[in-house]
């Protein structure tokens, strides 16, 4: 199965990075988007998304949510199986 990760993100961002170590962790890639309050990519990121804040994490498409989805789609095992 192929899929596609996208990941808007900004810099500091704790909850970014703990986002990115558990893609790594897992085996995953993706596409990040650094984005800025204000910016073209920033009202892109609200448009995709609806959220205002980071990260914003898209899996083929869906809108996950934040850190606190991604995690919780972590401990269903549904991450590991994007890597088979």
């Amino acid at each position: 199965m192929t899929y596609e990760i996208e990941m808007y993100t900004t810099d500091p961002c704790p909850f970014c990075i703990a986002a990115k170590n558990l893609l790594k962790k897992r085996g995953l890639e993706w596409k990040e988007y650094l984005v800025f309050g204000g910016t073209k990519e920033w009202e892109e990121m609200i448009s995709r998304t609806n959220g205002k804040t980071v990260p914003q994490i898209i899996i083929n498409g869906e809108v996950i949510g934040g850190y606190p989805q991604l995690s919780s789609i972590d401990k269903e095992g549904k991450l590991s199986e994007l890597n088979k």
